[in-house]
């Protein structure tokens, strides 16, 4: 692991990008980035009477600014939530291509539908939809999965850096993820009783960190609708991966790994 450093600004203590696990120098710009996205954050930080505050860590500013999937995150839930809605999804054509009821899409501007391949045929007639030439020269995705993967990434960092500033306290040479999410979760799901009692960061938003004996990590995000539970994995030993693999035997189950969480950026995650 990488030293992250004294946060009180000690003499000759070095500062290291906890994005992209380098130090950064007089040379750089030092950015600094919030650990919970203030995309998720609706109410003014940092103090806020029962709620609690992530703080931020030194980045690259090329390594801020470069971790666009953030500015989509809730849009990316969002879209997770109104695609389990059969009033809101229905499939049509040869192409079993899906279509999408613009009213429960009524907060995406046209930049938000570009990113996720969303095409508007608000103005072309059902004739239009049913002949193959209209997908002629269209995007294709799978909307789904383009959506889970961005809200993951975004979480997945976040998680990743409170575990950083609050218990690592250094920037790990190596990241391995175990990441079983789900969608529907309401604000009344609480895991205090199980996990330890833990402020919110706002409503809707909550973060629960566990530490293994074998150096391991287990978190559990809530975030507008959705739950993402996750083992960071920094030992050596598979146990605590392999149990929960057989724990969460139903859920989706899905793997991220890399050298840095840059690598989070467009990555496509593994089914386990």
């Amino acid at each position: 692991m990488k030293s992250h450093g004294d946060p009180t600004g000690t003499e000759n203590v070095t500062d290291i990008c906890y994005l992209c696990g380098e130090e950064i120098t007089s040379e750089h710009v030092n950015s600094a980035d919030h650990a919970v996205p203030r995309q998720l954050i609706a109410r003014k930080q940092p103090k806020a009477k029962g709620f609690d505050y992530g703080g931020s860590l030194p980045t690259h500013e090329p390594c801020n600014n470069r971790f666009g999937p953030e500015n989509y995150c809730i849009k990316a839930l969002r879209l997770i939530t109104v695609l389990s809605d059969p009033q809101c999804v229905w499939e049509f054509g040869q192409n079993r291509a899906m279509g999408i009821n613009a009213d429960c899409l009524k907060e995406f501007t046209e930049q938000d539908l570009e990113f996720f391949k969303i095409i508007d045929v608000r103005k072309n007639s059902v004739h239009d939809l049913t002949m193959p030439r209209f997908f002629e020269g269209k995007p294709r995705t799978n909307i789904r999965k383009e959506a889970l993967f961005v809200a993951l990434a975004v979480l997945t960092k976040s998680a990743a850096a409170l575990l950083v500033s609050r218990y690592l306290h250094e920037v790990p040479s190596h990241w391995r993820v175990l990441a079983m999410p789900y969608s529907g979760a309401t604000e009344a799901a609480d895991f205090d009783e199980f996990l330890g009692n833990t402020k919110p960061f706002d409503v809707g938003v909550k973060v629960w960190l566990k530490p293994f004996n074998s150096g391991d990590w287990f978190a559990l995000y809530r975030a507008y609708g959705a739950l993402v539970f996750s083992l960071f994995r920094f030992s050596h030993d598979d146990t605590i991966w392999n149990g929960m693999l057989d724990r969460f035997q139903r859920a989706q189950r899905l793997s991220f790994e890399g050298a840095r969480l840059n690598d989070l950026i467009n990555y496509h995650w593994q089914q386990v």
